[in-house]
């Protein structure tokens, strides 16, 4: 699974139609604190092979995503990450892929 969008680029250039996949997805609670969030990385790529080459885009405004989390009522899952990135605006329009 992976999301099909424009990635924007260091120095404001876009890739279009670029190819994003979640490598990480933790739910996560400072030792003091009560709330939860859930932390979410992404990598970014031109496509799905330059993916399995490696090489991998620098988007820094798209890699590490934070987002409120209820233990009790919010997926940690992967699938539950692609849902919560596509509430951001980083993310309208992405395409299932």
């Amino acid at each position: 699974m992976a999301l099909q969008i424009d990635i924007p680029l260091i120095g404001g250039a876009t890739h279009t139609a670029g190819y994003v996949r979640v490598t990480d997805v933790r739910a996560c609670k400072k030792d003091d604190a009560t709330t939860w969030f859930l932390m979410v990385d992404v990598a970014c790529y031109t496509t799905p092979e330059s993916r399995a080459d490696g090489l991998r885009l620098q988007a820094p405004t798209m890699d590490k995503h934070k987002f409120a989390f209820d233990p009790t009522a919010d997926d940690a899952s992967v699938d539950g990450a692609y849902t919560a990135l596509k509430t951001l605006d980083t993310y309208a329009g992405a395409v299932d892929v």
